[in-house]
């Protein structure tokens, strides 16, 4: 169902931000960490905007890559 699929995305893109939140809330992040953050974030964003009742025909916004370091 594409509501949950949309719920499990948003899943991900959270898990993924959270600790790249964090490393920028301590001032410990590194630049590409910085960027990973606003990878992600606009990720979220764009799933959080995709319409479910346009089923099956959505166009599901590209994942970033997982994150590298954290």
């Amino acid at each position: 169902k594409a509501s949950e699929r949309k719920a499990y995305y948003i899943t991900v893109a959270t898990n993924a931000i959270n600790p790249l939140q964090d490393a920028v809330d301590l001032g410990i992040a590194t630049e590409d960490e910085k960027a990973q953050l606003d990878e992600w974030k606009k990720y979220r964003v764009l799933v959080n905007r995709v319409d479910t009742s346009t089923a099956p025909k959505i166009d599901w916004p590209k994942k970033p890559e997982q994150p590298r370091t954290l």
